[in-house]
């Protein structure tokens, strides 16, 4: 070995090496992106969900409604140039694929289209056809598709309404024609801009009227089921008693938990409860996905392999894993239809369906492609469910959790122990790199649609997946299995048992100071870049996959750079609330007797808890008179929110924003100084939000401003 004496060293030299090896690198750069850039290229199959969901997107997110047919030449342009081979040929496809889930959006929006209610109708007397009754501890809300409304037309009469019904002698079931009294209004609007839309979810489920009952439903027995519809009626009815039969076998929130995760239906869980798994970060227990579909049809799987293999004969003579994977795949469909067929469900099923048919037909099953021919799928039929919360957790979390597995597994040690001591450890390992793969994946999510992410979420999942895994469902199986026979209530009973042990957990973590992280309302663009981020980050092959964690603080700065808005004015115009800044910081409300889900809306968009304490008055903290109160906001801006008419002149000249609960004629409108929101704008362009800049100037964003003029808006 030659020694190299500190004496022996030459600077010259070492810096001509040095530009000797940039040089080489320089040159070999191209080289080496080329090759990079081929690697994530072989991904390319599983972007086509992504790029079906851009076009879907960017159908949901304009104003008015667009051309039909502009979509379709869309469509086949960029169709008949991706036939080419060639770049452009290749980019031509990505077009296709946002083409084709743009016409897809719009198609489906036009499949759905009903009439919608364009005003409060008051009470009247409606006849229809009950399609499902949510049983609630202090109510029952069903859905009706309408066959006539007292006093409307046949042509104005919405597909169906949503009805709630607090009194005694509920008997219809679903499947039943009935008559009632109720008064219907149209779907509401969104509480505040930017907020959740129920009305456009609604609308996809062609639920074009909601209100209440003022008489339980009375049946008209001469009117019975299309065939279909019987179908329906009936697998309803299956649920409703099996629903039924769990929460009497095991009473309690165990059993109405249990029940939940069986049916689907989570009528009986108590508020209390969700938010006990929703802050201890295991409200992913209640949503029929992976997890439940993949340990039902798994437990099925392994028993029906078992018993087959302890048959000599067969075990020797047919392939008994194909007839396991068989039962497995007719085990999920059932699970599926028994559950409603959620988002989330869907997903699980089709991943799973795909697993087990490639098990029969001698296949290996790519993960990261069962998720994005789930997504291919479930975008095609039913693109609303772009922007439904649980169908993006679902795919967040799965999607992370296959890429990270996959990433490891190839750096598995081949000669690694499988004692029992070692396959425990590495149980508890894997468990807690889920749950922290998971957490982080639906982290942006559940800030952007509820403002709250659940910080203890890894003790409390490590704590109770097990119970998951090797107690509740195997018992919920067990039990569905022997429902025939009648033997089924002591698996119930153990199930819910399991359950309340889990409920125990989520009380006991999300009690811990600081278990939930509230923040205010996220830009869509800070979801957006988290998205895009994360997807390539998951799905990309080459080193280039680092680039995805750019979006980390691109999503914070945008995030932090956007203020919640100063104050709100509810739909109805007789309501508005005003952030209080200070230490701890407020929502102060003009009254709590009307729009108190508006109300608890606002306070989630501010970052606040809507169910630690109720809002202040601001009677309490502001400047009041008989006329109204005037009050100040974070930028030291004065807010007078007045209900006398006779004080809105002297509160324009001397506030920077009046709120008036009461029409605003066109000369007062002009004579006000002040900012103004009246009434009358309140009813013409929907609730209303302020945020004031640094030198206080307002900016007032409505809900017609963010939705524009599409099927599911309505009038204003």
């Amino acid at each position: 070995m030659t020694v190299i004496s500190p004496d022996s060293f030459d600077p010259e030299i070492a810096v001509g090496k040095a530009r000797a090896a940039l040089r080489r690198a320089w040159f070999q750069a191209p080289q080496v992106m080329a090759g990079w850039l081929v690697k994530d290229g072989a991904q390319a199959a599983i972007w086509a969900p992504v790029a079906i969901g851009a076009g879907a997107g960017l159908y949901f997110g304009l104003k008015t409604e667009p051309l039909w047919l502009i979509g379709i030449l869309a469509m086949l342009v960029t169709g008949l140039a991706s036939l080419r081979r060639s770049v452009l040929g290749k980019i031509s496809f990505i077009g296709f694929l946002c083409t084709l889930g743009f016409v897809a959006a719009d198609w489906r929006t036009a499949r759905v289209e009903a009439p919608i209610l364009e005003r409060d109708l008051g009470i009247r007397q409606i006849e229809g056809r009950i399609i499902s009754v949510e049983a609630r501890p202090d109510s029952k809300r069903y859905i009706v598709a309408l066959r006539w409304i007292e006093d409307v037309g046949e042509d104005e009469t919405p597909g169906r309404a949503r009805i709630t019904w607090r009194g005694e002698g509920f008997e219809a079931k679903a499947g039943d024609f009935v008559g009632l009294r109720a008064g219907l209004g149209p779907p509401p609007p969104p509480a505040a801009p930017g907020t959740f839309d129920f009305a456009r979810q609604l609308y996809f489920q062609r639920i074009g009227a909601v209100g209440y009952a003022v008489s339980a439903p009375a049946v008209i027995a001469d009117r019975p089921p299309p065939r279909f519809g019987a179908i329906a009626a009936s697998i309803e009815t299956l649920r409703a008693n099996l629903f039924q039969r769990i929460t009497k076998a095991a009473p309690g929130q165990g059993g109405a938990i249990v029940a939940a995760v069986v049916t689907g239906k989570r009528d009986a869980i108590t508020p209390q409860s969700q938010a006990a798994l929703r802050d201890a970060g295991l409200a992913h227990l209640l949503a029929i996905s992976g997890l439940h579909m993949g340990l039902a049809t798994g437990l099925i799987f392994f028993a029906v392999r078992g018993l087959l293999a302890a048959i000599e004969p067969l075990a020797l003579n047919y392939p008994i894993k194909k007839w396991a994977a068989a039962a497995a795949l007719l085990s999920g469909l059932a699970y599926l239809i028994l559950s409603g067929g959620g988002w989330s469900a869907r997903r699980a099923f089709i991943m799973t369906a795909i697993i087990f048919t490639a098990i029969l037909v001698d296949r290996r099953a790519l993960s990261l492609r069962n998720v994005a021919i789930a997504a291919t799928i479930i975008l095609l039929m039913t693109p609303e469910a772009l922007f439904h919360p649980g169908f993006q957790m679902s795919f967040a979390a799965v999607t992370a959790l296959i890429a990270a597995y996959e990433w490891m597994s190839r750096r598995a040690d081949p000669f690694r122990s499988f004692s029992l001591p070692a396959k425990v450890r590495r149980y508890a390992i894997g468990l807690a790199i889920t749950d922290t793969i998971a957490a982080l994946a639906t982290a942006p999510y559940a800030l952007y649609h509820f403002n709250r992410v659940a910080l203890y979420s890894l003790p409390a999942n490590i704590l109770a997946m097990p119970l998951m895994g090797f107690w509740i469902m195997p018992m919920a199986v067990t039990a569905l299995l022997l429902t025939p026979l009648g033997l089924d209530g002591w698996a119930w009973s153990l199930s819910a048992n399991g359950v309340e042990t889990i409920l125990a957990i989520a009380t006991e973590v999300s009690s811990w100071p600081g278990a939930v992280s509230l923040t205010p309302q996220w830009p869509l663009a800070a979801m957006l870049a988290l998205t895009l981020g994360g997807l390539w980050l998951c799905m990309a092959r080459s080193p280039l996959r680092i680039l995805g964690l750019a979006a980390i603080p691109i999503a914070a700065i945008i995030a932090g750079s956007a203020a919640p808005p100063h104050v709100f004015v509810a739909a109805s115009g007789l309501n508005a609330g005003l952030l209080m800044s200070d230490d701890d910081p407020r929502l102060a409300v003009f009254t709590r007797r009307r729009d108190r889900f508006a109300a608890s809306v606002w306070r989630e968009a501010a970052g606040l808890d809507p169910l630690q304490s109720e809002a202040l008055l601001m009677r309490d903290v502001g400047i009041c008179d008989q006329s109204g109160c005037v009050l100040k906001a974070e930028t030291n801006v004065r807010v007078s929110f007045i209900e006398d008419r006779l004080a809105l002149e002297e509160d324009c000249a001397r506030a920077d924003l009046v709120v008036a609960f009461f029409p605003v004629s066109a000369a007062d409108w002009r004579a006000c100084r002040a900012s103004l929101i009246d009434r009358r704008s309140v009813w013409k362009r929907g609730a209303h939000a302020v945020t004031f800049g640094k030198y206080g100037a307002a900016s007032i964003k409505t809900v017609a401003e963010t939705r524009g003029e599409r099927p599911w808006t309505g009038d204003y």
